[in-house]
């Protein structure tokens, strides 16, 4: 079954130590491209976190959002508060000012109060669960997004080929039209000065037919939309596969437009060309 690219999950956990909130919001990418935010101050923990991104997503822009309340207990540097009571005092000296410093005062100024950190294996023992279950309920969540977009796909499949069999349809009368089309050609450039050659007429035609045989390019397209299926149905990631066959398809489109020179398989193969851009524009939302 197909995911889609975009998603989004949310997932908190309260523990004595502080809450943890991460959320996860993933969008199209081409391939595999994550952000992270609010663990600046660890990129040992940045890092299992984008390994742990990655067995759970194989492409798409995936920004990671991590807020982490650490109530860890303070301690009081008393050499900082020493140093700055020394300088306070020296510069009371140095201006004549009166002394008026006051234990409040130095618990305000930086490094005096200190709060102890907390051990990274710690942080990672809280962090890990509440990242999974944020993963979880994105990956979800593309996932229904992806059933939905698996009943487009199938829908345009379905239209293309119903095109296909137009195509298949008209392609056998072209020889005879042709044929009908180059006597009639003939009869008018010679007025009946010379005999019409049967023969050389008939190797004209079949030259033409050779030229303007399609049953190649319909048995490829025949082939691309059941792989396309497979892939949809499979359990891999087929964003990429899907894309590779709508090239392959306009290919081939393309291919039948120039050899079958005919008003009707003209008209079918531009819808179907429609209606494999309007099918990539989908699948450029699968992972």
């Amino acid at each position: 079954m197909i995911r889609s690219m975009t998603g989004y999950g949310y997932a908190q956990a309260q523990h004595p130590a502080g809450r943890v909130t991460v959320s996860v919001k993933t969008l199209n990418h081409k391939y595999l491209d994550l952000s992270v935010g609010g663990l600046e101050a660890y990129p040992a923990l940045e890092l299992k976190v984008h390994d742990l991104v990655g067995q759970h997503f194989a492409r798409g822009h995936v920004e990671v959002q991590i807020e982490i309340e650490r109530r860890m207990p303070l301690v009081i540097s008393t050499e900082t508060a020493r140093a700055y009571g020394a300088a306070l005092r020296q510069l009371a000296q140095d201006l004549q000012l009166s002394e008026s410093l006051s234990l409040d005062t130095l618990l305000r100024l930086e490094g005096v109060l200190q709060r102890v950190e907390e051990p990274e294996p710690e942080l990672w023992e809280r962090l890990e669960p509440v990242l999974r279950e944020a993963l979880v309920q994105a990956q979800a969540s593309r996932v229904r997004e992806g059933q939905l977009l698996a009943e487009e796909l199938l829908r345009f499949l379905a239209l293309i080929e119903h095109e296909l069999a137009e195509i298949e349809q008209s392609a056998p009368a072209i020889k005879k039209l042709y044929h009908e089309r180059l006597r009639e050609r003939v009869r008018e450039l010679t007025e009946n000065i010379v005999e019409l050659d049967e023969g050389r007429l008939e190797m004209e035609v079949a030259l033409w037919a050779e030229r303007s045989d399609i049953t190649e390019e319909l048995a490829r397209v025949k082939m691309h939309l059941r792989a396309a299926r497979e892939a949809i149905a499979g359990p891999e990631p087929a964003g990429r596969l899907l894309d590779f066959l709508a090239q392959e398809l306009a290919r081939e489109a393309n291919t039948i437009s120039a050899k079958a020179k005919d008003a009707q398989i003209t008209r079918c193969v531009l819808e179907m060309k429609a209606l494999i851009e309007r099918f990539r524009e989908q699948v450029r939302n699968v992972e």
